[in-house]
């Protein structure tokens, strides 16, 4: 049995291709980037006057989405660290303790590993269905326990998360 890259346990089952993370730590990876890719859809699409969307706007093609998915992961990574260590600092039990070890080390491997983030988002770049920029054309939905993105132009869902609880 292959060993997970993040916790060092046992990796049952490969959830990313090229990557041995096991279904606990892909759990806690799925928190944590509905979080990074709402963050990153909000403020590039708060501002699509400038930067890269003008670049985009003068008819070039989606080739800048590749540098901007990763544009802000640094701030992510700081912040959602000192999150965690604020609320181990209050001494939760059981699970939740658990829960927040965990994800301070998926925290800890991001941070070495940032070309994930390029793996993972890959097919998040544009809509499978109509070609629109995710950055542009998105809508978020709540729906039960889940988190929908779905494409604003043609209504094709993008990623569906599974609404984290603690991560905000």
């Amino acid at each position: 049995m292959e060993t997970c890259k993040i916790c060092k346990g046992d990796q049952d089952s490969k959830n990313y291709e090229g990557y041995n993370i096991c279904t606990e730590c892909s759990d806690i990876m799925e928190d944590l980037m509905s979080e990074y890719f709402l963050r990153t859809l909000k403020y590039e699409g708060s501002n699509t006057k400038t930067g890269y969307m003008k670049y985009l706007e003068s008819g070039r093609q989606f080739i800048s989405d590749y540098q901007r998915i990763r544009k802000h992961s640094k701030s992510h990574i700081k912040h959602m660290e000192e999150h965690v260590r604020e609320e181990m600092q209050k001494n939760p039990e059981g699970g939740k303790q658990r829960y927040l070890e965990r994800l301070l080390q998926t925290i800890n491997w991001l941070e070495r590993c940032p070309e994930f983030y390029n793996y993972y988002f890959k097919e998040y770049y544009i809509c499978p269905g109509c070609g629109a920029s995710i950055f542009d054309h998105y809508n978020k939905q709540d729906v039960g326990d889940w988190l929908m993105i779905t494409c604003s132009k043609c209504d094709t869902v993008i990623k569906k998360y599974f609404s984290p609880k603690f991560v905000n």
